[in-house]
């Protein structure tokens, strides 16, 4: 993912979609036996922007703080858990 996709993701929020526009994040499927980086790619390529999706009918924003757990850690563990 390039910077500009990124922060594109990072700024959209609830007003900018609509409900069914987004990826319902409790039917996407990882590959176990894929390494951590094939994970991420497969992961968004299915997903979308990973910081705003839909569980059912649940719009979902993702944000982390600036002295928290990394956006890259966080997604590392959110694949190695699928």
């Amino acid at each position: 993912m390039i910077a500009e996709e990124h922060r594109k993701f990072l700024e959209q929020d609830f007003d900018d979609v609509r409900l069914d526009e987004l990826k319902d994040i409790s039917k996407i499927r990882i590959d176990r036996d894929k390494t951590v980086e094939e994970k991420k790619k497969q992961y968004l390529s299915k997903a979308g922007n990973p910081y705003l999706m839909k569980v059912g009918n649940t719009m979902v924003k993702i944000r982390f703080a600036n002295n928290g757990v990394s956006f890259e850690d966080a997604f590392e563990s959110l694949l190695l858990m699928s």
